[in-house]
């Protein structure tokens, strides 16, 4: 009884205080008189609260009274709005979405119903996101029974217009990408607003589809691509590179991954664009062309420059973009996709799309993980007593006496773990904080984040600083102005000793007075030696910015221009110590590469979009672009150092240097026609012309175009409003884009200063590995693409394609006469075709409350050939062991020769030759590769991915699967050579199993040394065909009750296993012998474990 008296009593006096507080507040305003409502700064963040007690809110901050009518104006009313400024605007944007008027009457301020006029005819409102509540720009709003769509504005404002009566019920239809789409009937509201839940497994609604024209409805654009945005990309994950990130994520895109730190990876849209470089020839780029926020990324690739920069180690540019600045990436697939982009677009084309502001209250958000890896999938060498086993056996087979064999096979007891003392268990941290917020027409954004990664090597670490500024400005309400600007700085060891690892397992690191054991004999540094006296360190600062302007000339008439740049420049500074094996010959060895690039893109464009009548919409762009890129290189080494510590090239004793410079420019113009009847037929026209210094003659000019078509089934009337057929369309485009990332040069020929050539004076001296070549001309593809969209029931979303492009006049290198002055020249070599299927499956499983399950299934089949060669010159381009181009045969094909076993009675393997007869090693390697045959393929039949994601109240679970068919890896020559090099390098526990005697049935032969080995036998070869559970991520979301308390607007905490299982065909790992999984990389993957926690305020 004591514990409810107290409780009147403490609520009795507050209520007295708030009374008193209002009283006076009301005394001063009376004294004093009302001010101008644009005097009062006003705060309000509601969420699905009564329109009365926001006038009680206001009533506390102003001080002023606000009085209603009950009868008409409804206080339970409920309203979602966040606003901080002058009162007046706030009673403005209150009265929009509560369809009330206000005005002074004495001292207070009235509430009264705003009367019927035409424009409430209209539905006007907000959409919010439920997770950060800010506007949602871009999301798609579609009226159920019309199909009338529009799309909402920077502020997440949309609006719909009935000239004439309209109807007493409809249903709108919100839209958006990685959330779920809500229904809401409409039957007399004027204004409203919703929030929309999130769910990053869903297709987007609104996709980016290019740099120039605006983003579009999914429904309304007749090409191919697939979009993913942050939370389907999971950028929480511990991974430096985004397009690491994309592994099985996209149906049709095969990312060759590999094991190292901040190096760049092979993407594969749709199969290989162009020839593999076979034997160190030259051949485009078979990278897709990356765009970030209308800025194409410079590539790294070795292009032009001499010689002398060969031993230059290239960094991933991809790395230089923060995923925590990630909105979403969109991957063009066809040419009704990306002939727009037409001169560097064949291989597909992937845009980055950065966050920007959004208008309302200013947020921070914090977010910080940290992990790490160990490793799994190791691969098992001979340990010491093995090693010293193997190694006397060799001895003995080569004729040396059992005693002498003892004698050279070293100790039979150590046992040296080389890899435990060069490596470790890797850490991460990673911190990212964003700034953001807006008002009246300007939204700003900004970013920072600290990634400091130490890799399992030692001495491999990599540390970057992001930065990144975004300000939106509406000048009027024609004129928009965008600003984005974003460095980033990247310091990088990477000292590369992993082969050293194979070294004798018998021999100890350290001679008996602790000094490092020289390893004598073997011609290899002691590695731990290395570690800490060598060095490979990067330096680099990369940086994108654009300047955007746009004007609205009329209704529908727009004219956009940009400006954007992409610089980058790194400084390797490499140094071999003269106190270790590496540099002890030249007193140490110093080499400082410096590389700049400065590429900037500028174009200028109209575009006009009109409905020419209720069912008739066109959309026309056209426009003109200038690119250009120009790269700088400088060289310099130095030997003899007195002082190993002063690793400065003027502390050499003997000085060298070297440089390159390259430039290509690209003006192009281009247009874009796309129109719809009735939201049902859709047909979208792409033409641009690039015009390359690249190429020369008349071959400068390439011209693409594309042709894309859509029927939207559904949308017929015997379809309109089926509740099992929720969606249907037919979709074909036929189109060609370009391919010129070949250098800057490759028409022109090459050609070197330096020496005395010319009477004693310096001349230009052709660089032999590149002929002019006049006649060089465009890599073209044809694009044809075939594409069923369907969703069911509302939950299930299927995209099936099918393609098949044509790569014309492919680029590749071929030897020329020596008295030419030259070794090659590039030509149009060949001709190559990609057919395939993709299927992409997006379903909701279960959707409940409090639990759902969604699903997202995706695969690509694809077949690749050559079709033909263009001249007699290159009926074949061969230059490695196991590469082969050939009418015919894929690309990616593995060429070698069928393992005929080993011969049960001498320990020989044998093989089969071109006529099926068992021969010896000597025999095949006497005969040319290309008498060999196909035994495997580099890329896979088929590949893809499936993320399922489960929400059970706060705590969502997503898991990543990853799997592959089909592709083939031969293994590395350096721990499997069959003892070939036993008595200086360690192999793979394999070798346990050899032939010792006639009559033993095994697939490895007998030792001996020197041997004759074929490194592209069947027998090394391995299929890749796995299943992996790639990611598994849980991330909790802590309730609004709890944080409320504490003024945090949003709590969570995550974590992230990767690589969390592996499943392999055939993979016959064992303690005695090693399966793919082991074998598949020579470095091995880690497991990752990584925690994090992200605040928002």
């Amino acid at each position: 009884m004591n514990n409810i008296i107290a409780g009147i009593r403490r609520r009795f006096i507050n209520r007295l205080v708030g009374l008193i507080i209002l009283f006076t507040a009301q005394l001063q305003v009376t004294a004093q008189g009302l001010k101008p409502w644009q005097q009062y700064a006003v705060r309000i963040d509601a969420t699905q609260q009564p329109l009365k007690n926001i006038y009680a809110s206001l009533q506390i901050q102003t001080g002023i009274s606000f009085n209603y009518d009950e009868n008409t104006v409804k206080g339970d009313q409920l309203v979602t709005m966040q606003f901080k400024g002058p009162l007046d605007q706030a009673l403005q944007q209150l009265g929009r979405l509560s369809n009330t008027t206000y005005k002074q009457i004495g001292n207070a301020i009235t509430a009264a119903y705003r009367q019927t006029t035409s424009a409430d005819r209209n539905i006007a409102g907000v959409v919010y996101s439920q997770s950060d509540k800010q506007p949602l720009p871009g999301v798609s709003v579609v009226i159920k029974e019309t199909k009338e769509a529009t799309t909402t504005n920077s502020h997440g404002e949309f609006i719909f217009r009935f000239p004439q009566e309209r109807p007493a019920s409809f249903t709108l239809i919100f839209r958006y990408i990685g959330m779920e789409p809500q229904q809401v009937i409409i039957t007399s509201q004027t204004r409203m607003s919703v929030t929309l839940q999130d769910n990053p497994l869903k297709m987007a609604e609104v996709v980016v589809t290019s740099s120039y024209t605006k983003d579009r409805r999914r429904e309304e654009f007749v090409g191919s691509i697939s979009q993913l945005n942050a939370a389907a990309l999971q950028t929480d994950r511990p991974i430096e590179s985004i397009d690491k990130m994309l592994e099985g994520m996209v149906a049709g895109v095969y990312v060759e991954t590999n094991t190292s730190l901040n190096t760049p990876v092979k993407v594969n849209i749709r199969g290989q664009g162009s020839l593999t470089a076979i034997g160190g020839g030259r051949t485009t780029s078979t990278q897709p062309l990356y765009v970030i926020d209308g800025i194409p990324l410079y590539e790294q690739q070795r292009g032009d420059e001499h010689s002398s920069f060969a031993n230059e180690n290239y960094l991933n540019p991809l790395s230089n973009i923060n995923p925590a600045d990630i909105k979403s990436i969109s991957v063009l697939k066809d040419a009704a996709a990306s002939a727009i982009y037409g001169a560097n677009a064949a291989n597909g084309v992937i845009i980055i799309t950065t966050k920007a502001g959004a208008s309302g209250k200013t947020r921070l958000n914090v977010d910080y993980k940290t992990g790490v890896s160990t490793f799994i999938n190791q691969i098992k060498y001979l340990n010491g007593p093995q090693y010293y086993e193997l190694l006397r056996e060799t001895y003995i087979n080569n004729g040396m006496t059992p005693a002498m064999a003892e004698q050279l096979s070293g100790s039979k007891t150590i046992d040296t773990d080389w890899f435990g003392l060069t490596n470790r268990n890797a850490s991460y941290h990673n911190v990212n904080m964003d700034l953001s917020g807006g008002k009246q027409g300007t939204t700003f954004r900004l970013s920072g984040g600290y990634l400091k990664q130490h890799a399992s090597s030692l001495a491999n670490d990599l540390e970057k600083i992001y930065a990144r500024i975004r300000v939106d400005h509406e000048v009027s309400d024609r004129m928009r102005l965008a600003v984005n600007l974003s460095p980033t700085i990247t310091s990088q060891n990477a000292l590369n000793i992993y082969n050293n690892v194979l070294l004798p397992p018998n021999i100890s690191p350290y001679n008996p007075d602790g000094s490092y054991n020289e390893l004598s004999g073997l011609n290899v540094p002691n590695p731990i030696a290395v570690l800490n006296q060598n060095e490979d360190r990067h330096k680099s600062i990369a940086m994108t910015g654009s300047a955007n302007a746009s004007y609205k000339i009329a209704d529908g008439l727009q004219v956009t221009a940009n400006v954007g740049a992409d610089y980058y420049s790194n400084r390797e500074v490499n140094f071999l110590s003269g106190l270790n094996a590496t540099g002890r010959t030249r007193n140490g060895f110093l080499q400082v590469f410096d590389r700049r690039n400065l590429g900037w893109i500028a174009f200028l464009q109209a575009a006009y979009e009109k409905h020419l009548t209720p069912d008739h919409h066109v959309y026309i762009l056209a426009g003109t672009q200038a690119q250009d890129q120009q790269t700088d290189l400088l060289k310099g080494t130095g030997t003899g150092f007195s002082y190993d510590k002063l690793r400065n090239l003027n502390n050499a004793a003997t000085q060298t240097s070297a440089s390159s410079s390259m430039g290509n420019a690209t003006i192009s113009y281009y247009s874009q026609m796309a129109y719809d009847y009735k939201k049902k037929y859709y047909t979208a026209v792409n033409i641009r012309a690039d015009k390359s210094s690249i190429f020369g003659g008349d071959k400068q000019v390439a011209l693409n175009a594309s042709l894309g078509v859509g029927w939207v089934i559904s949308n017929e009337n015997l379809l309109r409003n089926n509740r099992t057929l929720s969606f249907l369309r037919m979709r074909a485009s036929y189109g060609s884009t370009g391919n010129s990332r070949i250098g800057s040069y490759a028409a022109r020929g090459l050609y070197v200063f330096g020496g005395s050539n010319y009477q004693g004076n310096t001349g230009a001296v052709p660089d032999g590995t590149a002929a002019p070549n006049p006649d060089l001309s465009w890599e073209k593809n044809y694009k044809m693409n075939l594409g069923l969209d369907v969703t069911l029931f509302g939950r299930l979303e299927i995209v099936a394609e099918y393609y098949n492009n044509t790569v014309k006049d492919m680029i590749s290198s071929i030897n020329v006469a020596p008295e030419t002055g030259f070794s090659t020249m590039s030509v149009n070599a060949a001709d190559m075709r990609n057919k395939g299927f993709e299927l992409t499956i997006n379903s909701t499983n279960l959707q409940r409350d409090n639990f759902s399950w969604n699903t997202v299934f995706n695969t690509g089949f694809n077949n690749n050939k050559i079709l033909r060669f263009n001249n007699g010159y290159t009926p074949m381009y061969s230059g490695e062991d196991q590469a082969v181009a050939q009418t015919g045969v894929s690309t990616s094909a593995i060429w070698g020769w069928k393992s005929a076993g080993v011969d049960p009675a001498t320990g020989e393997e044998l093989f089969y030759d071109p006529t099926g007869k068992k021969v010896n090693a000597a025999t095949i390697n006497a005969l040319p590769t290309a008498s060999g045959t196909v035994l495997g393929n580099r890329l896979p039949k088929f590949q893809g991915g499936i993320v399922n994601a489960f929400r059970i109240g706060p705590l969502t679970v997503t898991a990543n699967i990853e799997y592959a068919y089909g592709s083939s890896v031969f293994l590395n020559k350096d721990i499997q050579s069959d003892g070939r090099n036993l008595n200086h390098r360690n192999q793979i526990v394999d070798l346990m199993q050899r032939w010792q005697q006639p009559g033993d049935i095994t697939d490895i032969p007998k030792l001996y040394y020197p041997r004759t080995l074929v490194i592209n036998s069947s027998r090394y070869l391995r299929e890749i065909t796995y299943l992996k559970l790639s990611n598994l991520s849980v991330n909790y979301q802590f309730p609004k009750s709890l944080l409320n308390r504490v003024a945090i607007e949003n709590l969570s905490m995550y974590a992230n296993v990767r690589n969390v299982f592996y499943w392999y065909k055939n993979d016959n790992g064992s303690d005695t012998r090693n399966g793919i999984a082991a074998l598949r990389f020579l470095y091995p993957e880690m497991r990752s474990y990584t925690l994090g926690v992200r605040v928002g305020l």
